[in-house]
């Protein structure tokens, strides 16, 4: 007899909440997708990071946060939203 897998037929989401995870493949979602429409703004605008960083009004380091996320680095939310802004979007935040 073949062992069923419990996740077969559901949504990555539902397999994430059930682990109890969810939230952070969103937040690392949400952080990588910044991170690639940052870098290419940045490459349409010819910007290095020191200038996007004096455009954000933040520091280089955070910019290198930004453009390299991970769960272990710390990004504010007035960054992220400042980021955001520049490309025209912005950052909601919402009850769950």
């Amino acid at each position: 007899m073949t062992k069923r897998n419990r996740h077969e037929g559901s949504s990555l989401d539902s397999m994430f909440e059930e682990l109890g995870e969810l939230r952070e493949v969103q937040e690392i979602a949400l952080r990588k997708m910044l991170a690639v429409e940052l870098a290419k703004t940045m490459k349409r605008r010819r910007w290095s990071t020191v200038r996007l960083a004096k455009e954000l009004g933040t520091s280089r380091p955070q910019i290198d946060r930004l453009l390299h996320p991970s769960p272990t680095n710390s990004i504010t939310v007035s960054t992220l939203a400042r980021a955001a802004a520049l490309m025209g979007k912005r950052v909601e935040l919402v009850d769950a």
